[in-house]
């Protein structure tokens, strides 16, 4: 937990370290707030990560999608993708394309 009232995942386990991703509140303003945790609900998460951004783009995203799918299975609940359509192993499989495709850009960029 930390800034912007929503909770997010450093690639250290210590909470330092470059940011991976980060997990808001589905209702505006997308904040949680923890001292009214215990009776806390929400329709839904969102997950989401910038890029450039983590050290290893490719395992901050597979990190935030097992964080995800442990929620989803606790919960009951639905993992979807931004356009609020059930989220398959295509639709993983085309965000990690995005990821490569990203970084191909900037090696290029680098270069």
């Amino acid at each position: 937990y930390g800034e912007m009232e929503i909770f997010h995942r450093n690639e250290r386990e210590d909470g330092r370290g470059p940011l991976q991703f980060s997990m808001a509140n589905a209702v505006k303003p997308g904040t949680f707030n923890l001292d009214e945790m215990e009776n806390f609900y929400t329709p839904g998460v969102s997950f989401f990560l910038s890029l450039p951004g983590p050290e290893d783009s490719m395992k901050a995203f597979d990190c935030m999608l097992e964080t995800a799918k442990c929620l989803v299975n606790n919960l009951d609940a639905e993992l979807q993708d931004e356009q609020h359509s059930v989220m398959t192993n295509q639709t993983i499989e085309h965000a990690r394309q995005k990821i490569r495709d990203f970084e191909r850009r900037q090696l290029s960029l680098l270069g």
